[in-house]
């Protein structure tokens, strides 16, 4: 047909699939790019000793700035967000999109980074639409645990493209409600392709609305005798001025503690989102300076996290509080994958402690999660109906159920098309298909406020070193003699006890003195004595000794001194 579209319209992305975390989705057509969310991914640092998180490649990106046209935001959680300032320090974004409080809190993330590339904000509301050459995008309010998430719709030649963002259906909550009538109004525009989250594909049924969980949590501060705390996420600000509401009508006065907490609601606050009396608000020193039965403290820490607040206080290192049996600590929150052992060994602590402990319970439930159950996916599908399916944000087990919800909704088998990081689908006159083409995407480990360049090594290094240890090798060497004069010290740093293996020692020590004079007197008169070929020579006997009676290979360092 002479009037078919020739060039096809990409999606593909680059983090968020058979994972929790890192979510990054790219909408491309010709000469425009369209980035959705750039997040970050938490990670066990028991397993990848130091780097704290991983975040999405941005290599394809960057050899294609040229063609980016923005980056939407849909929501302000850190699996949505947490990548932004490294994508800034490698990527011009021409504009930034995202609602009120998104902005916000994006905002004062990236005023803690510098040397950024310079980009302008673009706010969304429920009404906002963004045209291009070939795009026409706008979006569609959702009800998460934080408020200001919008999914979007991709309006172009080939077709229609949605994506929900994280939600769910709280037909109870306040303020922020999923747009039943603007979705089901997108869906009669006869939408090709929904990418749609999976977290949590598996559970069945509608999850309960939030109301339950500050009901719950109110029951408690209403029989809690002396101080409470509080600990969630800082970005579940819904939650948050619920809470504090509650603290406040109680006669609580209020500590916010740790920084994305204070962060994220001064910033809330300063927009309007969030109204309280600031005079309420005390700093966390003057804690003991007021009857227990008025202190209401909001922390971070759910997660367990070495040096959070929360921590210090299980361990009896905080600076202002000692925790006693009148206390009340609530978990209003789950563990994500990584962090169960740390939460955990906090929760213990409390209750060696006599704390009243509250964890989210069939019985007491206090926490409830932001993400759609079957039964809201099969909504949000039957609201939209699309043609093609696109599994998102999920390890692969969700994902595998989303392909269900979606079939069990009558989507065709072969439409509901399931990727991974990097594959690419085109959407050529409304027909959706799994490319040949993909890019590579490797894992970007972040450590600190610093992307690593060689991370891979460094992990193989710092593995290396956590379970086979360090031996150290200390040679005085006279090049004029070809001698090693004295033994060589040898030190061992965990790799096997030094004080049980004391010949072995010896035997290395003595093995690396004559080899290495082996090697300097069968050099002829003249040739130089390479550092280099000393300090390879010392750490070859070294490992072959060790290998042969420990079974370990350590990180063998070497420093020889001439005299």
């Amino acid at each position: 047909m002479e009037n078919e579209n020739k060039i096809p319209t990409k999606i593909f992305a680059l983090g968020g699939i058979e994972e929790i975390g890192k979510n990054m989705y790219v909408v491309e057509h010709d000469n425009e790019i369209w980035i959705v969310d750039c997040g970050i991914k938490f990670v066990d640092k028991n397993v990848y000793l130091g780097f704290g998180s991983i975040i999405p490649p941005f290599t394809y990106l960057k050899a294609n700035q040229a063609r980016i046209q923005g980056l939407l935001i849909t929501h302000a959680h850190e699996d949505h967000i947490g990548g932004i300032p490294y994508l800034l320090k490698e990527v011009s974004i021409p504009k930034i999109y995202g609602g009120k409080l998104t902005r916000a809190i994006v905002e004062n993330k990236l005023a803690q980074f510098k040397g950024l590339n310079k980009y302008e904000w673009g706010l969304i509301d429920d009404n906002t639409k963004i045209s291009s050459k070939h795009f026409t995008i706008d979006f569609f309010r959702v009800c998460h645990s934080v408020p200001d998430d919008f999914g979007i719709c991709f309006q172009t030649i080939n077709g229609i493209i949605c994506t929900t963002a994280d939600f769910r259906f709280d037909f109870l909550t306040r303020g922020d409600e999923t747009d039943i009538w603007k979705i089901s109004e997108i869906g009669k525009r006869n939408v090709d392709v929904l990418l749609c989250e999976s977290t949590n594909a598996l559970q069945p049924g509608f999850s309960g609305s939030e109301k339950y969980v500050v009901d719950q949590i109110k029951k408690i501060f209403q029989a809690a005798p002396g101080r409470v705390f509080l600990t969630t996420f800082a970005s579940m600000m819904g939650r948050i001025e619920e809470i504090l509401e509650i603290a406040i009508l109680s006669g609580r006065k209020v500590i916010l503690g740790g920084r994305s907490m204070k962060s994220n609601v001064a910033a809330a606050i300063k927009i309007g989102t969030l109204s309280v009396d600031e005079s309420c608000f005390i700093e966390m020193k003057d804690i003991n300076n007021y009857p227990p039965e008025k202190i209401f403290v909001i922390t971070t820490g759910s997660q367990g996290e070495e040096n959070s607040g929360l921590q210090q206080m299980s361990t009896s290192n905080h600076p202002y509080v000692k925790f006693n049996q009148d206390d009340t600590v609530i978990f209003s929150s789950h563990p994500i994958p990584g962090n169960f052992e740390s939460v955990e060994k906090v929760v213990n602590s409390l209750y060696k402690m006599g704390v009243h402990v509250f964890i989210d319970t069939p019985e007491c439930k206090i926490h409830s999660s932001g993400h759609a159950t079957q039964s809201e996916i099969q909504l949000m599908i039957r609201l939209l109906m699309p043609t093609y399916l696109i599994p998102i944000h999920g390890e692969f087990k969700m994902l595998a159920w989303q392909k269900r919800n979606g079939e069990l909704m009558g989507i065709r088998k072969n439409n509901v098309i399931q990727i991974s990081n990097g594959q690419f689908v085109q959407l050529l006159n409304h027909k959706a298909e799994l490319t040949k083409e993909s890019i590579e995407i490797p894992d970007v480990f972040v450590d600190g406020n610093q992307v690593s360049d060689n991370a891979t090594n460094v992990l193989k290094f710092r593995q290396r070193l956590s379970s086979d240890g360090v031996v150290n090798i200390t040679l005085i060497i006279n090049r004029i003699s070809r001698k090693v004069l004295e033994v060589p010290v040898v030190s061992i740093r965990g790799a096997f006890q030094s004080n049980t293996s004391n010949s072995l020692i010896t035997k290395i020590a003595y093995s690396v003195k004559e080899t290495i004079e082996q090697y300097m007197n069968e050099l002829p008169q003249g040739r130089t004595i390479e550092n280099g070929d000393i300090r390879k020579i010392a750490e070859k006997t070294a490992e072959y000794f060790i290998w042969r009676n420990k079974k370990k290979k350590p990180l063998i360092r070497v420093t020889s001194f001439d005299l």
